[in-house]
């Protein structure tokens, strides 16, 4: 056994699970010369969200808003393996993860036979941080999983591209027969749904009001004119009576005139939907909308791992409840299990489900386990509590505008609130310096101004 793998043997065995805002912070902190750290997720990068709507578009490159994990996890030491963790055995202390690539292979290549590889297999662990994440939440309303889109990897900016492509495609060719029939199914192709007035889905009704706007009579002159008058419209869908409810009330006032301003983009306060049928959605009342794409972006909900694989776990409001330290409240894993981001709610806190959240937890844990060494109860409980510290919010409407409330991090000063142009440089600035890559600080900008210059690229592959 070489000095390496001797040394290794004495460390800790430090199990992650996810490469999101949180456990991605939590990585770039962590100390791994101190622990035998192995990573499991499901993808292999870290998304920069904030910036994905921007991808349906063209605006900017999927791999733009992505950063691989590989790269980092081979420079740090640190183990990754591309599965997705099954069920948490909190007395054995163990993790069976599902080798998720083999899945791909079973859909992808279904002549190739793997068996022999297994299908899932146990990590051990002296401490482990679940970061898993949320998935959207349908709200048990019929139809939102089959029927509709959402916005949350960035595979999914990719297959909205394509349907945005394909609505456009379909209904731009020439028909024999101009009847009422012909033309209401063009209508309904070149309609755009949006459910939920989040930043995500005013962010993503922005970025297509622009495309519509800026690239549609490029890309097709002529196409959707005439006797029929068919133009693209967008229909944003909020359920409460108002946008961006996290903001304050001139900045939300602002939002929704804005929007309503871009001219394709109508939006529908206090319009909750009943269910979604293929190619149309259902309001309570009645009320039909047929169209040819539905982003739904209506909040998060717990993944399967969190109530199943931990079902054994205390959670709440299906999130997994930890202390101010981030460590499960649960006897079965305090001390040893820690959760962060969406798949956690820390007891007695409001704390949004947002990145900020999830990024300040990964850099408290990282350097908690850091300082402390081998996790133990009554070492963890000796750290300072985690605080999390706003700093503020941002939102794109289009048309080179947007929103911006900041928190003063001092405490004599006063928050600022800006609109307009001002507030779209902001956006733009403060989620350019926060990619983690001087590749994607590159890459973006270049998308930028590749879109200013010669506009989006419509092309589908």
């Amino acid at each position: 056994m070489s000095i390496a793998a001797r040394r290794s043997a004495t460390l800790p065995n430090l199990v992650v699970l996810g490469t999101g805002w949180g456990s991605f912070s939590f990585l770039k902190n962590i100390d791994a010369s101190k622990f035998n750290v192995s990573v499991v997720s499901p993808r292999d990068h870290m998304l920069f969200t904030p910036l994905l709507a921007s991808t349906t578009v063209g605006t900017l490159e999927h791999r733009s808003v992505i950063e691989s994990l590989r790269p980092m996890a081979a420079a740090k030491g640190v183990k990754f393996y591309q599965g997705e963790a099954l069920t948490v055995n909190p007395e054995k202390r163990t993790v069976t993860v599902g080798k998720a690539v083999l899945d791909r292979f079973k859909r992808e290549h279904r002549k190739l036979d793997l068996s022999v590889l297994g299908e899932k297999f146990t990590l051990p662990y002296d401490a482990l941080v679940v970061g898993v994440g949320a998935v959207p939440n349908t709200f048990g309303i019929p139809g939102v999983e089959d029927n509709t889109f959402f916005l949350k990897e960035a595979r999914d900016g990719k297959l909205i591209r394509g349907r945005i492509h394909d609505c456009f495609e379909a209904a731009s060719y020439p028909m024999e027969d101009e009847d009422r029939a012909s033309v209401e199914a063009r209508k309904a192709l070149l309609t755009f749904c949006v459910v939920g007035g989040g930043p995500t889905g005013c962010e993503f009704a922005a970025e297509l009001t622009d495309y519509i706007n800026q690239d549609v009579g490029r890309a097709y002159p002529n196409a959707f004119s005439g006797s029929t008058n068919l133009w693209p419209r967008v229909v944003l869908l909020e359920a409460s009576g108002e946008l961006l409810g996290a903001f304050d009330t001139s900045l939300r006032s602002y939002a929704l005139k804005k929007l309503h301003k871009s001219g394709n983009c109508e939006v529908r306060l206090g319009a909750a939907v009943e269910r979604v049928e293929p190619g149309v959605v259902v309001l309570k009342g009645g009320e039909k909308i047929r169209c040819g794409l539905v982003v739904w972006s209506t909040g998060i909900g717990p993944r399967k791992f969190v109530t199943e694989g931990m079902k054994w776990a205390k959670r709440t409001n299906g999130r997994i409840e930890v202390d101010d330290r981030l460590q499960l409240v649960d006897p079965k894993g305090k001390g040893r299990i820690f959760a962060l981001g969406d798949c956690a709610h820390v007891s007695g806190s409001i704390y949004p489900a947002i990145a900020q959240v999830a990024e300040q937890q990964g850099t408290y844990l990282a350097k908690a386990l850091n300082t402390k060494g081998i996790p133990d109860k009554d070492i963890i409980n000796s750290q300072e509590s985690f605080h999390f510290a706003s700093k503020g919010m941002l939102a794109y409407l289009g048309n080179y505008s947007g929103v911006a409330s900041l928190v003063s991090q001092d405490k004599a000063g006063k928050d600022m609130k800006m609109k307009g142009h001002i507030a779209w440089l902001l956006w733009r600035g403060a989620y350019l310096s926060k990619l983690g890559t001087w590749r994607n600080r590159l890459q973006v900008p270049v998308d930028w101004a590749k879109t200013l210059l010669f506009g989006r690229d419509p092309s589908r592959f």
